[in-house]
């Protein structure tokens, strides 16, 4: 029974050696720079335009899903906050924050901008 918890403990710290050597060179080869305009999000450079319809549809349900949840949310970290969770009402407070941030729905605007621009297909209609 030791032997064998040997050999797996053994097996297990070749495969994290090798994953870390691995990881190591995919550190290294992210490294290099690379050059690309500020204008371009990275969605258009690599984008595959035959996924174009799927993408601008997750896109969609995505903010669906940002809008429809931000209530339920609130009312949660309210509930917190009058039972006196607060460490709970912080976590809500702080997803809420990330989720109705600018940022956010700008990111999401401009990977379908930059999906529609290089595809030349509308934005699919609102569910």
């Amino acid at each position: 029974m030791k032997g064998k918890k040997a050999g797996t403990s053994l097996l297990l710290g070749a495969l994290a050696v090798g994953a870390l050597s691995i990881g190591g060179a995919g550190v290294a080869g992210a490294a290099s720079p690379t050059t690309t305009t500020a204008s371009t999000p990275a969605v258009a450079r690599t984008f595959n335009c035959a996924n174009a319809d799927k993408a601008l549809g997750r896109i969609t349900k995505i903010e669906g899903r940002i809008s429809a949840g931000l209530p339920k949310l609130k009312a949660a970290e309210a509930k917190a906050k009058a039972a006196g969770h607060t460490r709970r009402a912080a976590r809500l407070e702080h997803r809420i924050d990330r989720l109705d941030s600018t940022a956010l729905a700008n990111r999401l605007h401009a990977a379908a901008a930059a999906i529609e621009a290089k595809c030349d297909v509308p934005a699919p209609a609102a569910p």
